[in-house]
């Protein structure tokens, strides 16, 4: 039997107390990869929106919503090139409430004349544009629902009744990052007849494309003048500052996850040199043998690091493989829905750097117990029984 296979069966010799420990890590992992995750996503967000446009939003907050003729009023305000209406849709699929995605009614065609970065075909365009019956869905939601162009696909809406049943006019990639991955676009219309009476004509914000973008905050301070002796007022802003206001707002929170994440690996790392430890002293009476058949010091501390590497690796193996499912398709997606979150992709930078992390914990927690090893003198630990 060579070492490699040696470590091995040490790793598996207490099977409850090494899949604890690996559970352990692979916790920690979660923990560690899910604040720079989000803080990730948003910044890229940031950096990728388009400086051409103003977000219109109610004072009082979303839930309060704006008129419609909010769009068009907006439209008539100087260095406003365009204006959309959107309106939340909450859509959802029947039976299947832990499928998360987001979903906005909108006017499809200044709407799809202002977003350029959509990567679609024409012919997709010009369907979507002809049939108020008809929805576009971002490729990533398709390819996991299974959907194509042309199904026929029923929906219900977490905050209005009745059901919507929509064609898919068209799938869309976006090149802006991770924006709209996950997303489902409807028209206006054919939301706004099928809700109560009472709310109708209403919208959640209002999109306006500008001239030029230097004058974006001019522009949102007119838009707001213009509507400060309204009954709904309004704060505007530039698109790309609202996402960084959004950093900003919840940069507190993620900054305290970030250092309790740290501290997890601190109390992560003593789990770990505990486990070794208890490992180490029960083959105490083992290792005085190899030593006394001829094996030096090199080949224990082989053995003790080699075992950590093995319960690091199978951490790093457990926790990225709860983490993608975890943040991709459940966290992520809800966050979107829920909070206008980005689509939140776990980078690969960071799941490598969280398995980098778990391996050298393991590793430096084994070298106390190596350590004690190597000052063990042959007659005691001959003289121990496990």
């Amino acid at each position: 039997m060579h070492l490699g296979q040696f470590v091995l069966r040490n790793a598996a010799r207490s099977p409850l107390r090494t899949s604890m420990t690996v559970l352990t890590v692979a916790i920690m992992l979660t923990a560690f990869v899910f604040p720079r995750t989000l803080v990730r996503a948003q910044r890229q967000q940031v950096e990728l929106t388009p400086n051409d446009r103003v977000l219109v939003l109610p004072k009082r907050g979303g839930r309060s919503g704006l008129p419609r003729r909010y769009r068009d009023e907006v439209r008539e305000i100087a260095g406003v090139r365009s204006t959309i209406g959107v309106r939340w849709a909450g859509l959802k699929l029947p039976g299947k409430d832990n499928v998360f995605f987001g979903s906005q009614a909108l006017d499809v065609e200044p709407f799809l004349a202002m977003h350029y970065e959509l990567v679609m075909s024409d012919a997709e365009k010009q369907a979507f544009l002809a049939d108020e019956a008809t929805i576009i869905v971002g490729r990533q939601l398709a390819r996991e629902q299974g959907w194509k162009v042309g199904d026929r696909i029923v929906f219900q809406s977490r905050a209005f009744p009745g059901e919507w049943a929509l064609t898919i006019a068209g799938t869309f990639e976006a090149n802006r990052g991770e924006w709209a991955k996950r997303q489902v676009w409807m028209h206006y219309d054919q939301l706004d007849r099928a809700v109560p009476l009472e709310q109708r004509e209403q919208l959640q914000f209002v999109t306006a494309q500008i001239f030029e973008p230097n004058q974006g905050g001019q522009i949102a301070k007119a838009i707001d003048l213009h509507f400060d002796a309204s009954p709904v007022r309004t704060v505007s802003m530039e698109d790309r500052v609202l996402w960084a206001t959004n950093v900003g707002r919840i940069g507190a929170v993620l900054a305290a996850l970030d250092l309790v994440s740290y501290l997890i690996l601190v109390v992560v790392l003593a789990i770990l040199t505990n486990t070794l430890s208890l490992n180490v002293r029960e083959r105490t009476h083992e290792f005085g043998v190899l030593r006394a058949l001829g094996f030096g010091p090199r080949h224990l501390y082989l053995l003790v690091f080699g075992e950590a590497a093995v319960i690091g690796l199978a951490g790093a193996a457990a926790g990225l493989a709860i983490t993608y499912p975890l943040l991709e398709s459940l966290i992520g997606p809800y966050l979107q829905e829920s909070l206008q979150f980005p689509p939140t992709d776990v980078p690969w930078q960071v799941a490598l750097g969280a398995a980098a992390a778990s391996v050298t914990l393991a590793m430096l927690a084994a070298g106390l117990p190596a350590a004690q090893l190597g000052r063990l003198e042959v007659r005691e630990a001959l003289g121990r029984v496990a």
